[in-house]
């Protein structure tokens, strides 16, 4: 865990929209040093302005495993350290089973999950190389169990949480922190395209605090908001007959 964000050296890949700009932002106020990144540099460089200027911008392509490397190149140059490395980069686009298109399902397995192995590996060189940092990986309860009209999406944020838990249990060093972030419905470019209304839906804002809050505490997964997500960890543990009826209509 982080004991405090003032002076942090934090990466956030994903940083130029949604949940990992507002997080940009609440780190930022509370006095970290962040590296942005994400594919736009003029988006980072305006974000980055908005935010005092102080901050270090890369521009990484998540879908190119070389691009991923060279940002983590680039700020080990920079940072005399990282504290926290926080992979928030996602893809979403919400379709019926029937109507999945292939190149839809290597896009989101590119960005979700081939992604975050290849952001995971480095990280994980730097940190034990330090003998100390975080690493953060956003999944979603999407990946909790599977949702009608959620795939590829809810697949790979389930493997991201398989991901995280295998990292977490193979790690031996007790200063190398590994957790999972799993938002409920948080209202960003990605949510706006749901047709359906989204319950318990929170704004990015409160979305980054819960973040925030979460990277400082002991616990492995930050997940939020609790009521809904407590309800979704109930169907969870259900039998796979009374969830499937539970859902049939949906």
């Amino acid at each position: 865990m982080i004991k405090s964000f003032k002076g942090a050296h934090i990466w956030i890949l994903g940083a130029s929209s949604g949940i990992g700009l507002a997080l940009a932002r609440e780190l930022s106020d509370a006095g970290a040093i962040l590296a942005l990144s994400s594919r736009r540099r003029p988006e980072l460089n305006d974000i980055n302005e908005a935010l005092g200027g102080q901050h270090l911008v890369v521009p990484c392509d998540v879908s190119d495993a070389a691009s991923i490397e060279e940002a983590c190149n680039k700020i080990t140059k920079h940072f005399p350290r990282i504290d926290s490395a926080i992979y928030m980069a996602g893809y979403y686009n919400p379709t019926k089973f029937k109507d999945i298109e292939i190149e839809e399902v290597r896009k989101t397995i590119d960005v979700n999950l081939i992604g975050a192995f290849v952001f995971s590996t480095h990280i994980l060189k730097v940190l034990r190389k330090q003998d100390k940092g975080q690493i953060a990986l956003c999944a979603s309860v999407a990946g909790y169990r599977g949702l009608p009209n959620g795939q590829p999406y809810s697949a790979t944020k389930a493997a991201i949480i398989n991901m995280a838990e295998s990292l977490r249990i193979e790690n031996k060093n007790p200063a190398i922190d590994i957790k999972v972030i799993n938002p409920g419905f948080v209202r960003t470019p990605m949510t706006d395209k749901n047709p359906f209304k989204m319950p318990m839906i929170i704004e990015p804002e409160n979305a980054a605090k819960a973040i925030a809050s979460g990277l400082q505490s002991r616990a492995f997964e930050i997940h939020f908001p609790k009521k809904f997500t407590y309800f979704l960890k109930l169907l969870r543990i259900l039998p796979s007959w009374i969830y499937f009826r539970l859902m049939k209509d949906q």
